[in-house]
């Protein structure tokens, strides 16, 4: 045996090890360990964001896949009502090109990443082939990694080792990792089998039904610039092979010779029909679809209809229905049908717009999923209906801004949808839901604008320097562009104003009524868009080399997304009035201390041409600003974060600790703790403690999803994401008080918290909980939320926490263990909670109650055990653990949307911790007084039918029967179950409990009825209270004797 064979032999039984054993999910950084308690939670919201791959299960009806741009990947398992995603943990990027299950095995499922839509927005690259072999539940990379952009995975109908995949490879430079790829053994290994040139990728291949051999493939020369779309060259063209891609031969005969873009698709009824969708010169008017009746040996044109191929690049899709070669579908703006062969189209709706991607169900082609811009739908008549999108918290937002109201509210716009405003959490509610969002200012690329205390009017733009103001109440707009002019279809030297996608709007903090709308030059307006003034030169490079046509060779691209040489932020100085800061999607930073009068180009020394994509100004230093620079539009993957302490006259470059493939977005420094530093990057969220200085990763549970945009806001970091829609970490204050990994016994101090009436799944502490839920945002955890780090303990050791108010006067405490033997029953009390003890950090929240109240086991009361929540003030905490004691303070804060005053809290306090004293002394002598009358009757049942114990026999049955009447009184013990109450009548505790509970309200406040009532009820409390009195204190000691005197045992149980 060779050498050179004994390392093939090696390897190869290394790779197979390799795939053999189980997948795992992705190891968790320093901080994910430290701080595994601190959750970020979903907001929402639930409107579906781009998917470009999506795909059905051959048998199974009810079992779809979903790609997003983002996202990653979805299933569900009933028909779109719900949808999980299924590759957090395991993916290491989130955007998906393509989807496939293996026709002979539904197990096997094959992920392409890196979307095949290719927008110079809003796109984002991936990381090669994932593999499941379990129908999703696990995942395992599979090779391609640099392949970036994956357009179609076809997997062999009998044989799910053999794999096709269609790579169009990177998207901002030329790559030889693209073409066309075909593995045998599962994906193992991969060859190349179809390659043009490092400029030429594969868009489109298709699998001929009836002969798995043949396959066609569509190349496409493609890229981009910044400033421009390249689609279409030499290296495009059609291509077939009848040996499972061994060998290829070009198809040429009766095609145009300029091609761009296409798509290609034989149909399954009829393997001599195939159609070709192709982006040809649209000057010469030459693109369309095309038909080969003779497997693709000779072509005519069927269809020049300009809705076919429109926008080439970011469409170009054709199926073919698998039982009529005469039904075709091509994805474009709209979704078009032919049921002719493409003489004539249909357009069928019901859907988001924008598609990409649709699956046929070869066995019933009524059946479809069909991929769009607002994820993916289910159709099971053809089109006529489609299942819901509003289900899919997988939007991709821009930028966020956020209000000062209470609840306070996150704006941002939702690519290719409107812009949005939605609640931080949604009050009487378990979650957020549809109620606490609607579509804001502007559009679909929205910069939004407002006084975030007065949010009365906001300003939002689109693309193409679009903008308008909403009038808040009266749900109404106004257009104030500030040059109304048509900019679709014009080179962007061309333009008055050229205006970024994303254009910058920000309001003034320290001028009233003033705005800012920023295209090359910066605009102001104090009379709200009335008109407006321009207050700077133009701030950028202004390379007229790069604002020519912005799609070439065959198709314009003119709608702004390439407008280049644009401002793309500006950020106004919190400290001073006049000092603005303004970054350029071509590499400048420029500086105003005047207000405008003059600028300085204040840009890093060596800084590359680069998109200067965020500016924080410190909260706590006039001079000090970070930038966060972005180099994906040069194939440049490097994070590109600075800081400057003197006005940008020096800089000093801090990134280091982000990955080298993590490009930033954003950086923004905490609003309390100086140095304490967020960034945003393509692959997620980082922290730095010291300034920049070094990075860590701070991902926790937030998946792996681009992250376009943050803002820290009343102790909380808003992340805004393409492809998961917002997301809140809500406890900073953690982070703040964090100087290093503690050893001992540490309590961090809590935040201060409002009272509420939300309910949230953070109110547990779960380590399982991934912070989402399937069909509404994640409200925070209502209540006060402890951090707190421990040594290992014992496992008899106890951890109790003691809860005071400002006075002093114990309101609850905690502990770490159970109620020995506690069952629940229906109608009684929840368990009483309990503190985690384990080593490291511990979570726990208060729900601002006084203690939950005893039942009586197994009688069903309709009523809230619950203690009533505590009222405004100055609250302390201590925790006892390891023979320590740690205090620490926090208040609870009136919600402000309550009316009520501090007397009537006080009174309200007063009144109900009055009342639950009372019930916790009821139940507890209900429940001992019932344990006595059951030993009390075992006593009386031993007792020897002899002459002597007749006395004792006659005074416990008459003490027996004192008691059951007692009993009788309190509690109803017939009531078992929840309408037992129709049928038996409540007796004096459940009563109580009723007028306690009919006390208490969300906005609380003591009714004369409450008073009078429970003068009246603490009047027959106190009889029945004497009555028992007279029982424990009297009867009880006097059978106890008259048993000692008989030599029998004493009645003691409790």
């Amino acid at each position: 045996m060779s050498r050179k064979l004994l390392v093939l032999l090696i390897l190869s039984l290394a790779a197979g090890s390799l795939y053999a054993q189980k997948p795992k999910k992705l190891p968790l950084s320093e901080n994910d360990r430290i701080f595994s308690p601190m959750k970020y939670r979903s907001i929402g919201p639930f409107r579906g964001g781009r998917s470009t791959g999506s795909t059905g299960v051959i048998g199974d009806p009810k079992t779809y896949y979903m790609g997003t741009t983002g996202g990653g990947v979805w299933k569900t398992t009933d028909i779109g009502v719900s949808w999980q995603n299924i590759s957090d943990g395991y993916f290491t990027t989130g955007s998906v090109g393509a989807i496939a299950v293996a026709p002979s095995d539904p197990n096997v499922v094959f992920v392409g990443m890196g979307e095949h839509a290719p927008r110079g927005v809003m796109t984002h690259h991936g990381d090669g082939v994932y593999k499941s072999t379990d129908a999703g539940k696990t995942w395992k990379k599979m090779g391609l990694e640099r392949s970036q952009h994956i357009s179609r995975i076809i997997i062999h109908p009998k044989n799910p080792n053999v794999v096709y995949v269609a790579a169009q490879g990177a998207l901002y430079s030329s790559s030889k990792e693209r073409g066309l790829y075909k593995s045998v053994d599962g994906g193992k290994t991969w060859k190349n089998i179809l390659y043009v040139n490092d400029k030429t990728g594969a868009s489109e291949l298709s699998m001929d039904a009836n002969n798995s051999r043949i396959l066609y493939a569509a190349m496409w020369e493609h890229g981009r610039r910044p400033w421009q779309v390249i689609s279409g060259g030499p290296g495009s063209g059609l291509y077939k092979s009848v040996d499972s891609g061994e060998t290829w031969e070009p198809l040429t005969k009766g095609l145009p010779k300029e091609m761009g873009k296409m798509a290609i698709a034989v149909a399954p009824s009829n393997s001599d029909k195939v159609y070709a969708l192709i982006e040809s010169d649209t000057k010469k008017d030459l693109g369309g679809l095309f038909v080969s009746t003779n497997g693709g040996e000779n072509w005519r044109k069927v269809s020049g209809d300009n809705r076919l191929t429109q926008r080439a690049w970011y469409y170009i899709e054709v199926f073919v229905d698998p039982k009529n070669e005469n039904m075709v579908y091509v994805l474009s703006a709209p979704n078009l049908r032919s049921k002719d062969g493409g003489k004539t189209w249909e357009r069928l709706g019901g859907t988001h717009g924008d598609y990409h991607d649709l699956w046929i169900n070869p066995d019933n082609p009524k059946n479809m999923v069909i991929s769009n811009d607002g994820g993916a739908a289910i159709t099971f008549n053809r089109g006529r209906n489609w299942t819901t999108q509003s289900t899919m918290p997988t939007a991709q937002f821009y930028r966020v801004n956020t209000d000062n109201l209470f609840p306070y509210n996150i704006y941002g716009g939702q690519q290719d949808n409107s812009s949005v405003k939605i609640a931080s959490f949604q009050a009487a509610s378990g979650g957020i839901t549809t109620d606490s969002w609607s579509a804001s200012a502007g559009g679909e690329s929205a910069f939004l604008a407002f006084d975030p205390d007065k949010p009365d009017y906001v300003l939002g733009g689109s693309y193409q320097g679009t903008i308008n103001i909403l009038d808040v109440k009266a749900k109404a707009r106004t257009k104030i562009m500030a040059a109304p002019l048509q900019y679709l279809g014009v080179s962007a030297k061309d333009m008055r104003y050229r205006f970024n996608w994303n254009a910058p709007i920000i309001w003034s903090k320290h001028e009233p009524n003033t705005y800012y709308h920023a295209a090359q030059f910066l605009l102001k307006t104090q009379d709200m868009g009335k008109t407006w003034t321009e207050v700077s030169p133009d701030l950028t490079k202004n390379e007229k080399s790069k604002q020519g046509t912005p799609g070439v060779p065959y198709t314009n691209e003119a709608v702004g997304a390439e407008n280049y040489g644009t401002i793309s932020y500006v950020s106004e100085s919190p400290h001073e009035k006049g000092v603005i800061w303004v970054g350029t999607d071509d590499g400048l930073v420029q500086l105003t201390r005047d207000n405008g009068a003059t600028w300085k180009n204040v840009t890093p020394n060596g800084l590359p041409e680069t998109l200067v994509n965020a500016i924080d100004v410190s909260p706590h230093d006039k001079g000090t600003a970070y930038i966060a620079t972005t180099r994906y539009k040069f194939n440049d993957h490097r994070p590109g974060l600075y800081k400057t302490t003197n006005y940008g006259a020096s800089w000093t470059r801090i990134d280091r600790g982000i990955p080298a493939n993590a490009f930033t977005r954003v950086v923004r420094e905490d609003d309390v703790r100086k140095g304490l530093l967020y960034a945003g990057t393509e692959l997620g969220v980082f922290i730095s403690w010291n300034d920049g200085g070094s990075w860590e990763p701070l991902q926790l549970n937030l998946p792996i999803t681009p992250i376009t945009d943050m803002k820290v806001h009343k102790g909380n970091l808003v992340v805004a994401t393409s492809g998961r829609s917002f997301w809140i970490l809500d406890d900073l204050n953690v982070l703040r008080q964090y100087r290093g990994k503690p050893s001992g016994v540490v309590m961090y101090q809590p935040k201060d918290a409002h009272l509420s009436n939300h309910f949230s799944q953070l109110n547990g502490n779960s380590d399982s909980f991934d912070g989402t839920s399937t069909f509404s945002g994640v409200n925070p955890a209502n209540g006060t939320v402890f951090y707190y780090n421990l040594p290992k303990l014992k496992e008899s050791d106890e951890v109790t926490l003691e809860i005071r108010d400002d006075s002093g006067k114990l309101i609850r405490t905690i502990s770490s263990k159970g109620v020995k033997g506690f069952s629940g029953w229906d109608g009684g009390p929840p368990s009483k909670p309990t503190l985690s003890k384990k080593e490291g950090m511990n979570r726990f929240v208060w729900d601002m109650r006084h203690p939950t109240m005893p039942g009586v086991p197994g009688v069903y009361i309709e009523a809230s055990y619950r203690g009533h929540k505590a009222p405004p003030g100055k609250y302390t905490f201590t925790l006892n653990a390891a023979g320590k004691s740690v205090s620490s303070s926090a208040s609870i804060l009136r919600n402000p949307m309550y009316p009520t005053t501090p007397a009537e809290y006080a009174e309200f306090d007063r009144v109900m911790s009055m009342m639950e004293t009372e019930v916790t002394t009821m139940h507890n002598w209900i429940n001992s007084f019932h344990e006595k009358q059951k030993q009390l009757e075992a006593v009386l049942k031993a007792l020897p039918k002899d002459a002597k114990y007749d006395a004792a026999r006659t005074q416990g049955e008459a003490l027996l029967k004192k008691m059951k009447a007692w009993d009788e009184d309190m509690v109803n013990r017939k009531i078992q179950a929840y309408d037992d109450v129709e049928n038996f009548q409540n007796k004096f505790s459940a009563n109580y409990m009723f007028m306690m509970n009919q006390t208490e309200s969300d906005i609380p406040r003591v009714n004369q009825p409450s008073l009078d009532l429970m003068r009246k009820m603490n009047g027959e409390w106190a009889t029945l209270k004497s009555r028992a009195d007279e029982i424990r204190n009297r009867d009880i000691p006097a059978i106890n004797k008259t048993l000692f005197d008989a030599g029998k045992g004493a009645i003691w149980k409790e």
